[in-house]
């Protein structure tokens, strides 16, 4: 594709559906940009996405006064004289981690803009700039001042009317034995993804499958393939994540009390090429456990060259000190090819070092490594936030999902003392070095934080690397399995003290198009390249310029 206008100020491009592109520019301009139709002009192009053609010459200055539209050619529209349903779907896109409240709704300001403003915040979500004063009272601010990776909520009343639609996303009511959400499908809309995932936050196909049928059940629905559309579906309560319950529920008033906490913290340091940076990076699985294998393809095997390629990118192109947890054999090579081999010869690189043999065992002991490769960085730095942790998996979920997603951990989920017993554990040294752990309310509101900026950075990267996201709340803070379980977060962050942290799932090994492109050199390396990215935006740096090819590197 060619394009109309110059694009030397884009930070960020997201493709939509129908072959349309948003795009957010360092000035903090938003456009769709779309192609002509076959025989479509100026007044016809301008029609279909603003409703009529009175905007004609805005849209041509824009796009640098065309004589005529030319096929095969991407032209812009400004974002605030789109429809509403493109207004809503083009920042939806862009800022993937912005969700609808009861009170309103809810934007984490991006970081590819060189002054974020509220201004700016109030014109694209309230239609007038001069909103922009009662945002600073809605979020008891201080000044006009914002900063990326805060969290600012804009009120319902002050929202557009697809913002404000949004909002009713469910409805409530009870029964004489149980509180229900109601939800009206929409066109287009599944009960698997539109409700199952959205609002339950189950993610594994047999939970998503289970709970389908459960709520089928529930609902008279006698054939979940053909609802129709404005069908309300009734979910229980116990069932919903905290914040779709009403706002004075206790689940939901501790969930927004942790969240409004944990958002006032901001990653304050800014490492030029990440200089005095520790990145610590966990392949998940390895050895004796394959992790996710659908179809024959392990995760340990694939996540492990994606680590591999994440390390000689930080060695090669920043100043990062790169710590991997774990080794396949006896050096650090990453392999040119696109299927990998599978390999059992994984060990977790402690003092002395433990062949994977037990997949509890070794995760616990990646945390440990975790923790005493922190207190060392800190020793040398005397600073906890130039520390970060990844641990790189590969999903297994419900087929009809692909996309990277990210766990962050939960304030309410990581409080508690923790420790291991045994000779594995007393026989390593990182073990012995501080065999229990506890955080402190506030380090772990503080960590939320941290890692929820870090994960938004990353998911930001992967967009602009065109690596998919899942479409369902792609940050998470929480793993859910089964009806009854208790939500938990995965021991290798919920015991970790390192402050941003996360559990990062490249894709869904059990989506064929996943796992088709995750047996390719050219997608891991991607992968990586947006992984270091997004950790180089963490910390106040710009992009790499391009991404090196790695092959047989070592």
């Amino acid at each position: 594709m060619l394009f109309a206008a110059a694009a030397a100020a884009e930070t960020l491009r997201v493709n939509l559906d129908g072959g349309l592109v948003a795009t957010l520019d360092e000035s903090g301009e938003i456009y769709l940009e779309a192609v002509p139709e076959k025989g479509e002009g100026l007044y016809a192009f301008t029609r279909r996405f603003t409703g009529g053609s009175a905007a004609h010459r805005t849209v041509s200055e824009v796009n640098g006064n065309p004589r005529r539209l030319v096929s095969g050619v991407r032209y812009r529209v400004p974002h605030r004289l789109l429809l509403d349903g493109y207004k809503l779907g083009v920042l939806r896109a862009l800022f993937p981690s912005d969700r609808p409240l009861t009170s309103g709704w809810e934007h984490r300001v991006a970081s590819h803009t060189s002054d974020p403003s509220l201004w700016r915040i109030a014109e694209w979500f309230t239609g007038d700039g001069r909103n922009f004063a009662a945002l600073r009272q809605a979020n008891a601010l201080p000044d006009d001042t914002v900063r990326p990776g805060q969290t600012l909520r804009i009120p319902a009343h002050l929202l557009l009317a697809p913002f404000r639609d949004e909002l009713s996303l469910v409805e409530y009511e009870r029964d004489a034995d149980e509180h229900y959400a109601v939800y009206r499908l929409k066109a287009g809309e599944a009960l698997y993804s539109a409700v199952v995932v959205r609002f339950t936050g189950a993610t594994f196909a047999e939970d998503v499958n289970n709970l389908a049928r459960e709520l089928a059940e529930l609902n008279a629905i006698p054939d979940v393939t053909d609802i129709p559309v404005g069908r309300p579906i009734r979910i229980p309560f116990d069932l919903l994540l905290p914040e779709y319950l009403p706002v004075d529920h206790p689940r939901r008033v501790e969930y927004d009390k942790d969240r409004t906490e944990s958002d006032k913290y901001s990653n304050p340091v800014r490492a030029s090429r990440l200089e005095g940076i520790t990145v610590i990076l966990d392949a998940g699985h390895g050895g004796q456990d394959p992790g996710s294998a659908p179809a024959g393809v392990w995760e340990s095997a694939y996540v492990y060259d994606i680590m591999l390629r994440v390390k000689k990118l930080l060695e090669t192109t920043t100043s990062a000190r790169a710590v991997p947890t774990t080794r396949d054999g006896g050096g650090f090579d990453i392999v040119d090819r696109d299927v990998l081999q599978l390999s059992r010869r994984h060990a977790v690189l402690t003092t002395p070092p433990y062949p994977i043999a037990d997949a509890r065992i070794a995760t616990n002991l990646r945390w440990y490594l975790a923790n005493s490769r922190h207190r060392e960085a800190v020793r040398t730095s005397g600073d906890s936030a130039k520390t970060v942790f990844v641990s790189i998996h590969a999903d297994s979920l419900h087929p009809s999902h692909r996309g990277v997603m990210i766990y962050v951990p939960a304030t309410s989920l990581t409080e508690g003392e923790y420790g291991k017993v045994g000779s594995v554990y007393s026989s390593r040294k990182e073990v012995t070095e501080k065999p229990r752990v506890s955080y402190s309310w506030k380090e772990r509101t503080r960590s939320e934080g941290l890692s929820r900026q870090l994960a938004n950075e990353l998911l930001q990267s992967f967009r602009h690397h065109g690596v998919a996201i899942h479409k369902e709340k792609p940050i998470r803070d929480r793993v859910i399995r089964c009806r009854r379980c208790r939500p938990w977060v995965p021991a290798v962050v919920r015991y970790n003290a390192v402050p941003a942290k996360l559990l990062l799932e490249v894709c869904n090994l059990n989506n064929d198009q996943d796992r088709r492109l995750l047996q390719t050199r050219a997608f891991r390396q991607k992968v990586a390249a947006a992984i270091v990215d997004g950790i180089l935006e963490y910390y106040g740096q710009e992009m790499l310029p391009a991404a090196p090819t790695v092959a047989a590197a070592r």
